[in-house]
């Protein structure tokens, strides 16, 4: 999934975080009930700390575009491809 992030950007870390997963579901890259890397392994993997991404999944679960099993992970919700895409081609 996410390999880096811009911090320069004037765009929000976690919100860049957010976009790629729209993204990702958009173009298949994500598919449907598929885990996203644990809170730690993104933090981790993009140097950044584990709140931002904590941030990213909750606005993503609030979206309704991914959900969170307790003890598993956070997954890819059913059905929201075609909102990721509509979202993606709006910006």
């Amino acid at each position: 999934m996410l390999e880096k992030i811009n911090i320069h950007s004037s765009i929000s870390v976690y919100e860049q975080i957010e976009n790629h997963v729209k993204f990702a579901v958009a173009s298949g890259r994500l598919k449907e009930t598929e885990q996203l890397p644990s809170l730690k392994e993104l933090g981790d993997r993009l140097g950044i700390n584990f709140n931002t991404v904590a941030k990213a999944y909750r606005d993503l679960e609030v979206m309704g575009l991914i959900y969170t099993r307790r003890g598993m992970g956070c997954f890819i919700q059913k059905g929201v491809k075609e909102k990721c895409k509509e979202d993606c081609f709006a910006r």
